[in-house]
């Protein structure tokens, strides 16, 4: 195993920018989301939209803070 970092990471820390703005982009509009699933009624199927759009914006802040945390410590 070698020190040197994959294509692919490199690759993704050259675009670190632009994980910042995806990063930004979902956790701006996961603080909007997550007040709104309090006053919606749980058994509605806004609801239910809400809440995958919650755990969609999640994931991709978790993955881009992820990233951009990588790129930070290592590059």
């Amino acid at each position: 195993m070698t020190d040197e970092p994959s294509m692919f990471m490199v690759e993704i820390c050259d675009r670190r920018m632009q994980f910042f703005y995806i990063f930004a982009f979902s956790l701006f509009f996961l603080l909007l989301m997550i007040p709104y699933l309090f006053v919606l009624d749980p058994n509605s199927a806004v609801y239910v939209v809400s809440a995958m759009n919650a755990f969609g914006l999640g994931v991709f802040a978790l993955l881009s803070g992820g990233a951009i945390w990588y790129c930070k410590r290592y590059y």
